[in-house]
C-alpha cells in the first residue's frame, strides 16, 4: 500500500469483505503468510486429474537431489547466490522449476567444482542437504563448531554430541532473520509467527480465549504528510498531469502513467524543493507520534461514550499490534490493528455498549488532533499525521480477522528498500549502489548529516540513517494484544523434543549439561553448496505450499495459516 498524501483517500469506515458493498477490500486483504510463492487468490482451481499433485511427504520429505539433471540443467547458475562472503553472489530467479537443459555457462562450471567437490567429502551431499534441511533451507546459516556434554549415570562427563561428526566439522543453525531480502526462508517463519500473534489477539488460540473475538476491532491506517511533490500512481493512472513552476524553475507536472515498477514513483518531482529534513525528523518521531495517538483514542473513546478522561482510562484499554511500512518516497506509514477491551480483564467479555463504529470514530478523531514537537526544533514545529487516513472494521464474516491478520504480517518482513541494499547499518552515512534511487540516497544522507548537528545528538539519526532516521520496531503489540514471538519459538521448540526418540529424550533430562560452541562464519563455503542448498529451499517451500493448499481444500478455507 504505496500511496502519496497527494491523493485523497477515504476517511469514512469501511468494512471487510462480506459485510457491505465495499467488497474491493478483498484484494487489499487476501494476503497469505508463511509461504514464498505469491499471494493465495480467493479461487482455487482443483488439480487435473491426469496430473496428481505430489504429497507433502514426497515434496519435502525426500532428501535425495538428481545430481545428473542438476549439473546439466543450468540450475546451478539459477540458484548460485549467497550473502556469505565467502562466495561471490550470481543473479538468481524465484522459479521452483529448472531451466532447460544446454551449455554449462562458467558460472554454472564453478558451481560443478563445488558439488563435486562436496560428493568427495566426509558425508558427502546426503548428510550436507540433511543438514541444510534441518536449517529449513536458510540461506546464510551460522556456522558453528564445539560440543555438548553431561553426567551420565556413573557420575563421570559423557559427550552427547560432537562437530567434528558433521560435514566440514560444524553444524549449520539458521540465520533467524526477519527480512525478505536477507533469507526468504527465515522470512516465510518469521511471517507465519507474525500471522499466529496477530490473529489470536483477534479470534482467540495460543493461550488466548475465542472470546476475544467478540471485542470490536479496526484496521488503521496512518500516513506520512507531504514533504514535496513526487511521482505517484493515482487511481485514474496519471501521476502529476497540471502543475505550477517551483521556484528552481522545474514544473512540477508529470503527463506520464508510471508501471507498478517504475523506478520513478515515489521519487521528487524537484529534489531542491523537497523537505529531506523533515521528512527524516518525522520518521525518528513516529514511534512517539503513535504513543501519544493511543492516548488520544482512549480519551476520545470515553468522550463518546460520555465518560471522562480518568474513568476511560481506570475502565477501559486499547489494545493493538503495528508494523511500520516504508513508502516509495521513503517516509513511514503505519498499518494496525487495535481492539478495544476491558482493564483488568483484557481477555474476558468484550466491553458494553462500544461497537466497531465508537472505535473508529475515536482512532480518527485522535489521529487528527493528535501532533508531537519536531526533534531539535526551536521554533515550536510539530509533527503530524498527513491527510490520507483509512479505519476499516474488522468483523468474523469471511474470515475477516484473519485476512486482517494476513495483511500485517506480510508487512513484518519488509525492510526500507526492496532491494536490501539498507538492511544494515551504514559506517559512514554513504551508500554508493545504483540500485537504491538518489531519492532515498538523498535520505540516508541527510540522516547522517544532522546527527552529527548540535541537538540532535542525543536522537541517533546517524545510527538509524539506513532506515531514514526511523528508529521503531517494523513489528510492535501492546503487552496484552495475544502472545508474544518468545512463546511461539518456545512452543515451536516443545513440539520438536516430543517428537525425538526415546533415547533422546533421555538425554534431554541430564540435570548438568555442558556446551562449547566456536562461531566459524556465516553462509556456505563454495557455489556448489549454494546450489545444493538452493534445491533443497525449493523442496521445503513447494512441500510447505502443497501442505497448504491441501490443507485449505480439505477445510474449505480462504485463508491460509
Amino acid at each position: 500500500m504505496d500511496t502519496h498524501p497527494d491523493e485523497h483517500a477515504d476517511t469514512h469506515v469501511r468494512e471487510l469483505p462480506g459485510q457491505g458493498p465495499n467488497r474491493e477490500k478483498v484484494d487489499r486483504l487476501d494476503d497469505t503468510p508463511g509461504g514464498t510463492l505469491g499471494p493465495m487468490s480467493a479461487t482455487h482451481p482443483s488439480t487435473p486429474a491426469e496430473t496428481p499433485a505430489p504429497t507433502p511427504d514426497a515434496v519435502a520429505g525426500s532428501s535425495r537431489i538428481d545430481l545428473t539433471k542438476l549439473l546439466v540443467s543450468g540450475k546451478g547458475h539459477r540458484l548460485g547466490h549467497t550473502p556469505s562472503a565467502t562466495v561471490g553472489a550470481v543473479r538468481t530467479t524465484r522459479s521452483v522449476t529448472s531451466t532447460p537443459p544446454g551449455p554449462v555457462p562458467l558460472a554454472d562450471g564453478l558451481v560443478v567444482d563445488g558439488i563435486l567437490a562436496r560428493l568427495h567429502r566426509a558425508g558427502g551431499v546426503e548428510e550436507f542437504t540433511t543438514q541444510v534441511r534441518s536449517a529449513r533451507g536458510c540461506r546464510r546459516p551460522v556456522r558453528l563448531a564445539g560440543r555438548v556434554t553431561a553426567i551420565g549415570p556413573t557420575g563421570l562427563p559423557e559427550l552427547r554430541f560432537d562437530t567434528s561428526s558433521l560435514p566440514d566439522g560444524v553444524l549449520l543453525k539458521a540465520c533467524g532473520s526477519r527480512r525478505e531480502t536477507v533469507c526468504p526462508p527465515c522470512a516465510s517463519l518469521y511471517r507465519g509467527d507474525a500471522f499466529a500473534l496477530v490473529a489470536s489477539g483477534l479470534r482467540g488460540g495460543k493461550g488466548v480465549p475465542e472470546s476475544i473475538g467478540d471485542h470490536p476491532a479496526v484496521l488503521l491506517t496512518l500516513t506520512a504528510p507531504s514533504f514535496g511533490p513526487v511521482h505517484r500512481r493515482r487511481p485514474d493512472g496519471t501521476c502529476h498531469p497540471t502543475g505550477t513552476r517551483c521556484r528552481h524553475g522545474r514544473a512540477l507536472v508529470c503527463g506520464l502513467r508510471h508501471a507498478g515498477l517504475d523506478r520513478a514513483v515515489g521519487q521528487a518531482l524537484c529534489p531542491d524543493c523537497y523537505d529531506y529534513e523533515g521528512a527524516v525528523l518525522f520518521n525518528a518521531g513516529v514511534s512517539e507520534l503513535w504513543r501519544r495517538t493511543t492516548i488520544y483514542a482512549l480519551r476520545a473513546l470515553g468522550s463518546l461514550l460520555g465518560l471522562s478522561s480518568r474513568q476511560a482510562c481506570r475502565l477501559l484499554r486499547l489494545s493493538y499490534v503495528k508494523v511500520a511500512e516504508f513508502q516509495k518516497r521513503g517516509s513511514v506509514h503505519l498499518h494496525a490493528l487495535v481492539r478495544a477491551d476491558l482493564r483488568h480483564d483484557e481477555h474476558g467479555p468484550a466491553p458494553a455498549d462500544i461497537d466497531p463504529t465508537v472505535l473508529a470514530s475515536a482512532l480518527r478523531i485522535a489521529a487528527v488532533k493528535v501532533s508531537t514537537p519536531v526533534p531539535g526544533s526551536t521554533t515550536g514545529a510539530r509533527h503530524v499525521w498527513g491527510t490520507q487516513l483509512d479505519t476499516t472494521i474488522v468483523a468474523d464474516a469471511e474470515n475477516g480477522r484473519a485476512r486482517a491478520a494476513a495483511y500485517l504480517a506480510k508487512y513484518a518482513t519488509k525492510g526500507t528498500d526492496e532491494f536490501g541494499v539498507l538492511d544494515h547499518r551504514l559506517p559512514a552515512g554513504i551508500c554508493r549502489d545504483d540500485r537504491l534511487p538518489e531519492h532515498l540516497q538523498s535520505l540516508v544522507a541527510t540522516a547522517w548529516d544532522l546527527g552529527g548537528t548540535e541537538g540532535l545528538a542525543e536522537v541517533g539519526l546517524q545510527r538509524w540513517s539506513h532506515t531514514c532516521g526511523f528508529r521503531g520496531h517494523f513489528l510492535t503489540k501492546s503487552r496484552r494484544w495475544s502472545t508474544t514471538f518468545g512463546e511461539l519459538r518456545a512452543e515451536r521448540q516443545r513440539w520438536r523434543l516430543a517428537r525425538r526418540p526415546d533415547d533422546q529424550q533421555a538425554g534431554l533430562e541430564e540435570s548438568v549439561v555442558t556446551a562449547e560452541w566456536t562461531f566459524e562464519g556465516s553462509g556456505y563455503l563454495t557455489v556448489g553448496d549454494v546450489c545444493l542448498a538452493r534445491t533443497v529451499e525449493d523442496q521445503l517451500r513447494l512441500g510447505r505450499f502443497v501442505a497448504r493448499e491441501g490443507s485449505r481444500l480439505a477445510d474449505g478455507n480462504d485463508v491460509g495459516s
